[in-house]
């Protein structure tokens, strides 16, 4: 920041004021400036006759001012009560609106702060200021609407100084009089929030009150807000007693102790939420009409809930239920949910096998979305049931149980299913999977480290993907017949010595492979892979030297072919690539010790569209004769050999790519939107040479065009 602010005598803003150190900027600077203003860097004041000297108290045109000192600075020493001299003489005009102070590290706030005298306050914040035991008296502000106090350390209580001049039982003066929104967080030693004692009461147009991380918070709130529509209170564990707020439309619990919202004499009828999180459901004989989203964690009467059906009765409109970090300590003998339940959640819950078979045994017409997470402790169960109870379940999602050893999931001829997406993930007990295999459906399995079967199923199955099984063996006729998608991650027992029985599925068009197979140093065997596969991805093998060019010769569809990270990768194989006609797309990166591509026969792939090289760092030798016509683009990154070779119009291989419209060269390559805002320019300042010279040197000469 220039030394001379000092001398702009009209400047009316200014975003944010650094205090200088040693002789550097000074809040001197300040004397003329008014509008809005951030002053940072507090601590370097050296006392309060600088302070003075900024003149905020004349400054009638300052509507928001912010306060900061370094959050370091907030120690105990002897510059304490110097800070609140400093602060003390930056009092501004009364007529300022906005008022935020970060870092204060005074013991008390100056007496202006919560002064009524600033009739125009509106908005004031408080934060960090963890010296202070008390809050300033801001219960006079006559306008103040909105109060933020976060992590104020020091205060233990919140009572009589809080409200001002309302403390005294016998005034008829409401503290608070237009507050609508009362914020306080972090506020980790907080314990007792006293009543000021009114007879008009506190806060008396409070339209949202959120508590949120005060986990010593014991005492109750103020028992009537008549005005209060929204209640977060979030973390409080000890939080106890009750609160009446008979307009409440919004209300969010979470981990809040014994704290409860008192049930108004009209019912619920005004609640509007769309969320409510709770432990102690035992206070509802019914559940609010309108509520849409509920989240039951650490309920001690988790069985009684499902069980008599409080989910289910009056008019609720119940759309999507969470249970988590529940413990289940009986087998439960139904489970009664709502008819206009979409999603169901179940997580972090132990004994859950109990509710399982209660829930598998019930008919939920209305579910879209199942979810259901173990957290241990489960004796050896199977789980066995038919889709036919979830006629409208979209994606089930099952993880994280100890203990499931066998799944069997099936659905009879004609009864309807909606099943799309199938997850099962992290269940380390799981041996054998039976699934259905359905039209569209998209299933993935990961994680199950003891799984050895997958039940042989016969109808068609859009997409499967098995990542981190390192016991499971594909049998015979094992996958379905009509799968079209697989891929296959860190499954060790599928070698190359492995009869996998892909060659059966006539319907496989994608497939990729990544990581395990230890011993494969060739892919793919001959015979291994379907005709019929358009796409073949190969990622993470190790220890893969070469592909074997009597597989590849019989993939005579094959569209698309990319090989990641394989850092031994040497060869294509002894005819190289020459016999894939078909082949489109070519993508080779992080290959290490890959030197030439002559061999490969690009020249023969006469369907090529798009060649990407990248990382590739021994590449040095793109061709011996003049690539297909039909490539369009070609993309060199992280390949400086290669690079070298194809500079424009003196590398060595120059003559045989310079025909290729698009060739993009070097580590920076922009995005399909950059590059398409570029192309419009250059093409509309008629420079659509300069622009393919441009695309040539990787985008490096962008300043030269514009």
């Amino acid at each position: 920041m220039p030394s001379d602010t000092c001398m702009l005598k009209n400047l009316q803003s200014l975003s944010t004021f650094i205090v200088g150190q040693n002789g550097g900027l000074r809040l001197g600077a300040l004397r003329e400036l008014s509008g809005s203003l951030v002053i940072s860097k507090l601590g370097n004041v050296v006392c309060d006759r600088d302070a003075l000297e900024a003149n905020m108290k004349d400054k009638k045109y300052l509507d928001e001012l912010k306060f900061e000192w370094d959050y370091e600075n907030t120690d105990l020493g002897g510059v304490v009560q110097n800070r609140r001299d400093i602060l003390n003489s930056l009092q501004p005009h009364t007529n300022l609106k906005r008022l935020h102070i970060y870092s204060f590290s005074g013991l008390s706030f100056p007496d202006w702060v919560g002064d009524p005298s600033f009739f125009n306050l509106v908005d004031l914040g408080l934060q960090n200021c963890n010296n202070c035991s008390s809050l300033p008296p801001l219960g006079q502000l006559p306008s103040l609407k909105h109060l933020s106090i976060l992590e104020m350390k020091g205060v233990k209580m919140v009572g009589s100084e809080f409200y001002g001049n309302a403390s005294s039982s016998n005034t008829t003066k409401p503290s608070f009089p237009s507050l609508q929104t009362l914020r306080f967080e972090k506020m980790y030693n907080w314990e007792k929030w006293l009543c000021c004692g009114c007879r008009r009461g506190e806060f008396p147009r409070l339209q949202k009150l959120c508590i949120n991380e005060c986990p010593k918070l014991t005492g109750k709130l103020p028992k009537q807000l008549r005005s209060l529509k929204k209640l977060v209170i979030i973390r409080s564990e000890l939080l106890v007693g009750s609160l009446r707020a008979p307009q409440i439309r919004e209300w969010r619990m979470s981990n809040h102790g014994k704290f409860r919202l008192k049930r108004p004499a009209c019912g619920f009828t005004n609640l509007q939420t769309s969320e409510i999180e709770i432990s102690d459901i035992s206070q509802w004989e019914e559940m609010p009409p309108r509520i849409q989203m509920l989240t039951i964690r650490e309920c001690d009467s988790i069985e009684w809930v499902l069980e008599e059906g409080i989910l289910q009765r009056s008019t609720c409109l119940l759309q999507h239920l969470r249970i988590t970090s529940c413990r289940f300590s009986r087998p439960l003998h139904s489970v009664g949910l709502p008819t206009t339940l979409k999603s169901l959640d179940i997580s972090k819950c132990t004994k859950l096998e109990f509710v399982l078979r209660a829930l598998l045994r019930s008919h939920h017409p209305f579910l879209v979305f199942l979810f259901i997470s173990g957290f241990g402790n489960c004796n050896s169960f199977s789980l066995s049931f038919s889709l036919s109870i979830f006629p409208r379940l979209n994606r089930l999602d099952i993880s994280d149980f100890e203990g499931l050893e066998f799944l069997s999931i099936s659905v009879s001829e004609g009864d309807p299913t909606s099943l799309n997406y199938l997850t099962i993930e992290d269940c380390p007990d799981l041996i054998y999977i039976e699934l259905p295999a359905l039209e569209s459906a998209r299933y993935g399995i990961s994680r199950c480290r003891k799984l050895k079967l997958l039940a042989r199923t016969h109808s068609s199955l859009q997409k499967l993907r098995l990542i981190d099984c390192p016991e499971l063996l594909f049998q015979r006729d094992g996958l379905p017949s009509n799968l079209r998608e697989l891929e296959i991650s860190s499954c060790n027992q599928l070698t190359s010595q492995v009869d996998w029985g892909l060659q059966r599925l006539a319907s496989l068009t994608k497939f990729t492979i990544s990581a395990g197979c230890q011993d494969m140093e060739s892919f793919p065997n001959e015979s291994l892979l379907p005709s019929t596969l358009t796409s073949l991805c190969i990622r993470g093998l190790l220890n893969i030297k070469s592909l074997d060019s009597k597989g590849l010769q019989q993939l005579t569809s094959l569209t698309t072919l990319s090989i990641f990270n394989c850092p031994k990768f040497q060869s294509f194989g002894e005819e190289g690539l020459q016999h894939l006609t078909s082949l489109k797309n070519l993508e080779m990166t992080y290959l290490p010790v890959l030197e030439s591509l002559r061999e490969v026969g690009l020249q023969y792939l006469t369907s090529l569209k798009e060649l990407s090289m990248s990382n590739c760092y021994h590449l040095q030798c793109l061709t011996k004769e003049r690539l297909p016509n039909s490539l369009s683009c070609m993309t060199i990154g992280s390949c400086p050999l290669l690079e070298d070779g194809c500079q424009f119009e003196k590398g060595q291989d120059w003559e045989y790519i310079a025909h290729i419209p698009r060739i993009v060269i070097g580590v920076s390559i922009l995005p399909e939107m950059v590059f398409t805002v570029l192309l419009a320019f250059c093409l509309h300042k008629g420079r659509d040479q300069q622009l393919a010279t441009f695309e040539r040197q990787g985008y490096r000469n962008i300043a030269s065009l514009l």
